[in-house]
């Protein structure tokens, strides 16, 4: 079994209570709570976060991956060290994602345009033509 330490969701639309869960790691975030390690508060000047060191510490021995944001956390209360975001690299927007999707649609296209013009301009037109008509003209004559 797989364990995830991830945060969970809780408080009213638009006022968002985290709890930080150990979980199998596919289970959906509102299931199957192993056990509560602490919790988050975004919204008080400076965020709190509260979590269990000790328990948090064995979890992650056991095996137990913190989700980026967790870990991110984590590194800032020095549970874990911490993370040097400089060094993470940048996610793409989705944006980015198919501008990049599209101009490796249009290389195979440009590298079509060289072959069609390698063929020779003076072949006779029998170079057209497949092996079989090549044959049928050749018993003709």
């Amino acid at each position: 079994m797989a364990a995830k330490i991830k945060l969970q969701r809780k408080g009213a639309k638009s006022k968002p209570f985290y709890r930080v869960v150990v979980q199998d790691e596919s289970a959906a975030s509102a299931s199957s709570i192993i056990e509560i390690l602490g919790t988050y508060n975004p919204l008080k000047e400076p965020s709190v976060f509260d979590v269990d060191k000790e328990k948090t510490l064995a979890w992650i021995k056991k095996g137990a991956k913190p989700t980026d944001k967790v870990r991110l956390l984590l590194g800032k209360v020095g549970i874990l060290p911490p993370v040097n975001l400089a060094l993470l690299p940048k996610k793409k927007s989705k944006i980015e994602l198919k501008a990049e999707a599209g101009k490796e649609g249009a290389k195979p296209a440009e590298t079509k345009k060289p072959a069609e013009e390698e063929k020779p301009v003076d072949a006779p037109p029998e170079a057209e033509m497949n092996p079989e008509e090549v044959r049928q003209e050749e018993q003709k004559a």
